[in-house]
């Protein structure tokens, strides 16, 4: 390597080292968007998560309720057919 090849090494490399950094910045960039729509994702996951717990426990209530209609329904029909009982 000569002295005149210095200055144009020196050039090339500071050129490298800045296009280096640019992507670096941009896949830090990336990273944090991508760690926000996950955040995101997982807060929506959650709501719904949270919804689906609701209906479920309105349905086990309605549920219930049907189970003891149903019975009060069988005993009366029961003792309907068994009135001596």
């Amino acid at each position: 390597m000569t002295d005149s090849n210095l200055p144009d090494r020196v050039t090339r490399l500071e050129a490298l080292a800045e296009t280096t950094l640019l992507a670096i910045q941009q896949l830090a960039l990336q990273q944090r968007e991508m760690q926000k729509n996950l955040t995101d994702s997982i807060q929506d996951l959650l709501g719904m998560m949270s919804e689906q717990r609701g209906e479920m426990a309105e349905m086990q209530s309605e549920i219930r309720g049907l189970q003891r209609e149903n019975r009060q329904i069988l005993d009366i029909l029961l003792n309907r057919q068994n009135p001596d009982t």
